[in-house]
């Protein structure tokens, strides 16, 4: 495999496209906000953006308005907005290429960054081990995670340079074509094209699942959850299984890798490690401050690391990768791949699955379902992984809401009719859905409440906006720009977007077709009497922002100066509903 053809200018310039494009729908989204809002709060929403890094890449494209267009056929082979904005400024950069190159006209000044910009990424990569090229340690982020008792925990976010970003990405494609024919076919997160030209997904989990349920009555199943996996992952001991795998791999098939992606492999890790960016950010009250953080602490796991494997551990080891980036996924697969590889020998039949750091067990017989997790839980130690232990189910019954809310590992339990036994669990979970023992699939409730929580946020981002920042305050027309229907229809575009896509009236009998959207990340789900109720529920708590954003609305008077505006005379009833997806997919 070539290494430099994996950065070649055309695939440069397509990941500077897609970041172009995520940061032109951000501000897309900041703009609509100031465009409806006069108060006085909104004046600073944009310098909330990373300027620095949205200069460095806007400035490699033309304006906005400047990009190519694509004709209205072209269009329809696209189902989102992000993907949409992709191929405009790609076609802006072949456009402009081709008039320099071919017609010899004087290069947009645009233009000339872009390539230089492009020219000096390969330069890094081609003389990678001859320089002293260094990728910069990440900007740190945080994420809430949970808040209990008041006190908040984060979850750490690293964000790289764009030129470190690029760097990473491509090399991560490398890695993934390189090592992805030799992982076990039981992994299924960030995997190259099968055979049929598809990626593997989450959804392909369930359908074996699904399949393994049809064709054995009887199923034992287990399940263990990884303890912040990213966060421990041993520098020394990844090292030794990269290069452990590419000599398999070299001596078996006679495959070499790139020695400058084994360069760029090791200054990955260098460039980050849990206790060098992270932990010393636990106390440090003004970075959360300037971050606009309530003070909280980013979870640690000191003394479970030490108590599994010595006092001195966490001081003699680098360990953690960084959440975010490309290579990180690539490493999940990496160093979990000795663990696939000694559960599927060390059990006979067992059925075991893997999604990055999820995983399940299910054998037709107790012991040695119960056999597999051990092993399982075993390699995790001999690769410097930890995992919460595994509790057991006693009357599913009466502790149903434990079992799922308060249990991450799970040893063996019956998968099957609740009253078969009084452990007998009905349900089994995984990556999002949730499959009955006699087939049937839904959502967890989880994943329900998240995608509600999301339509409660963005209505109330357009609330506090307008000045309502309590509840006894009222939103008038010196807040506001547009009138309240206006406000109103745009939150609905907004909410429709987010759960079906770009629904349409004469697209809306193919709901696959939308692209991002809530409804798309459960293809597999089928029409049965408990996965309608809950399309159903999503669609009533959807109206209900709508409706409280309506009430919260109420003193506007003002009217829209649009006289281009129809939002009466359309109905977004059925064809725009969650439940249209389970009605046509």
């Amino acid at each position: 495999m070539d290494f430099e053809k994996y950065f070649t200018e055309a695939k440069i310039v397509r990941i500077l496209c897609k970041y172009r494009a995520i940061q032109a729908s951000k501000r897309h989204d900041l703009h609509m906000i100031r465009n409806f809002s006069v108060h006085p709060r909104n004046n600073k929403i944009l310098s909330t953006q990373k300027v620095d890094q949205f200069l460095e890449i806007a400035e490699l494209f033309p304006t906005r308005r400047n990009w190519k267009k694509i004709h209205r056929n072209k269009r329809k082979l696209y189902s989102n907005s992000l993907k949409t904005n992709e191929v405009r400024l790609y076609n802006s950069y072949e456009a402009a290429k081709k008039a320099v190159e071919l017609k010899g006209e004087i290069p947009p000044i645009w233009y000339e960054k872009l390539i230089k910009f492009a020219t000096e990424i390969q330069k890094d990569i081609l003389d990678i081990e001859s320089l002293n090229y260094v990728i910069n340690s990440p900007v740190i982020k945080g994420i809430k995670k949970s808040e209990k008792e008041g006190k908040i925990t984060y979850r750490p976010i690293a964000v790289y340079d764009t030129k470190s970003k690029i760097i990473c990405s491509l090399t991560a494609k490398y890695f993934t074509d390189f090592f992805d024919e030799h992982f076990l076919s039981c992994s299924y997160a960030f995997r190259a094209k099968n055979s049929s030209n598809q990626i593997p997904s989450h959804h392909d989990c369930i359908q074996k699942i699904a399949a393994k349920r049809k064709n054995s009555k009887i199923l034992w199943a287990a399940e263990c959850d990884i303890q912040k996996f990213f966060d421990i992952v041993n520098h020394r001991h990844l090292l030794q299984v990269f290069y452990k795998l590419t000599k398999k791999i070299e001596i078996e098939h006679g495959n070499t890798i790139d020695s400058r992606s084994v360069t760029l492999f090791q200054l990955f890790l260098n460039s980050y490690s849990f206790q060098k960016n992270v932990l010393q950010l636990n106390g440090d009250a003004a970075w959360f401050e300037k971050n606009k953080l309530p003070v909280g602490k980013f979870g640690w796991v000191d003394t479970e690391l030490r108590e599994t494997f010595g006092d001195s551990y966490c001081n003699d080891n680098l360990i953690g990768v960084p959440q975010g980036n490309a290579i990180s996924c690539f490493v999940a697969n990496l160093i979990l791949h000795d663990v696939d590889e000694t559960v599927l020998t060390a059990v006979k039949d067992i059925f075991y699955i893997r999604y990055c750091d999820d995983m399940i067990l299910l054998h037709s017989d107790k012991t040695e379902c119960e056999k597999a997790l051990k092993v399982f839980m075993g390699s995790l130690e001999n690769n410097f992984l930890l995992y919460h232990t595994p509790t057991k189910n006693l009357i599913y019954k009466e502790e149903s809401k434990t079992f799922w809310n308060d249990s991450k590992s799970k040893l063996p339990y019956f998968w099957a009719d609740k009253n078969t036994t009084s452990t007998s669990v009905p349900w089994l979970a995984f990556v999002g859905y949730q499959i009955n023992f006699d087939g049937r699939i839904r959502v967890r409730k989880k994943t329900l409440i998240k995608e509600t929580k999301k339509q409660v946020l963005e209505t109330q981002k357009i609330i506090i906006n307008l000045g309502k920042l309590k509840h006894f305050q009222n939103v008038g027309d010196h807040h506001s720009r547009w009138s309240k229907r206006q406000i109103i229809f745009s939150l609905q575009q907004r909410l429709i977007s987010m759960s079906v896509g770009r629904i349409k009236i004469y697209n809306h009998t193919n709901p696959l077709k939308q692209g991002l959207c809530w409804t798309n990340g459960f293809k597999k789900l089928k029409n049965n009497n408990i996965v309608s109720k809950q399309l159903r529920y999503l669609d009533r708590k959807r109206g209900q922002q709508l409706n409280r954003l309506r009430i919260s609305l109420s003193k506007i008077k003002r009217k829209s100066d649009k006289t281009t505006f129809k939002e009466d005379r359309v109905f977004y009833g059925a064809a725009f509903s969650y439940f249209n997806f389970l009605k046509h997919k």
